[in-house]
């Protein structure tokens, strides 16, 4: 991969669910990059790793355990934020989960828990975080959606529903706040190797015929995401607004 060093030198920049996989490759990228980061996560254990991991590279890092689904834990997460940084210039949302449920057997508590983490949790860090960029007159905001957002899978009703909104939340955004000269986008990754996608990873039968449907004839990994996140997140991207910027081999060429 390669850096573009001191491009976030300066800034403050919000991982939302950095301790592993895309999260935690955003962070490094981004720390990489010269950027102050501050990972909020429900994963205590992985964010120490992921905080030390940072710091033996000479990168600035700081955590803070946080539980998307509760408005009191965001806004911790936030206020400590500024308390370091005094600012908040970019934050990336990338806390998700998905279950494999047939829609006929699923049920109200696996569709409230897959909708309060991955869309109602962005929700809240966004609504927390948006009104300190609107002050500074600045800001970039930079979504995990999915391929899902766009082309639906079999027995993933709330996680397809909840990535569909998580982009619309983001062009509302980018909507509402581009006049503050702030800019939301989304990312759409396609099938990502993380702990999140390990059990359809280890499935050859699947594997094999997947991996046909992917020009570039591999998985994605999470550096190919923490990339475009950064561009998003930079100055390059800023009269780009409102975009899903899907990250997927081809997948859906």
């Amino acid at each position: 991969m390669n850096f573009i060093p001191d491009r976030f030198r300066n800034q403050c920049v919000l991982v939302v669910g950095g301790a592993q996989g895309i999260g935690k490759g955003i962070a490094v990228r981004l720390a990489r990059e010269g950027a102050s980061v501050m990972i909020g996560d429900v994963d205590q254990g992985m964010m120490v790793q992921t905080q030390g991991e940072i710091t033996a590279e000479g990168g600035s890092v700081r955590t803070v355990l946080c539980d998307v689904r509760r408005k009191r834990d965001v806004q911790r997460m936030v206020a400590q934020t500024l308390r370091w940084q005094k600012r908040i210039d970019v934050m990336t949302y990338v806390a998700g989960v998905a279950e494999l449920v047939p829609f006929t057997k699923s049920d109200e508590k696996h569709w409230d828990w897959t909708m309060d983490i991955n869309l109602k949790g962005a929700y809240l860090v966004a609504r927390e975080v948006a009104p300190h960029m609107v002050k500074c007159h600045r800001g970039k905001l930079v979504f995990m959606a999915s391929t899902n957002s766009w082309d639906a899978e079999a027995e993933l009703a709330p996680y397809n529903a909840s990535k569909a909104g998580i982009f619309l939340l983001a062009k509302t955004l980018a909507r509402e706040l581009g006049k503050y000269g702030i800019n939301s986008n989304a990312i759409g990754p396609g099938l990502i190797r993380t702990r999140l996608t390990a059990p359809i990873v280890k499935d050859k039968t699947f594997m094999s015929k997947y991996k046909n449907l992917i020009p570039v004839g591999r998985l994605g990994e999470p550096e190919d995401v923490a990339g475009p996140v950064a561009f998003l997140a930079s100055s390059d991207a800023d009269y780009i607004n409102g975009v899903l910027l899907f990250v997927d081999g081809g997948q859906l060429a």
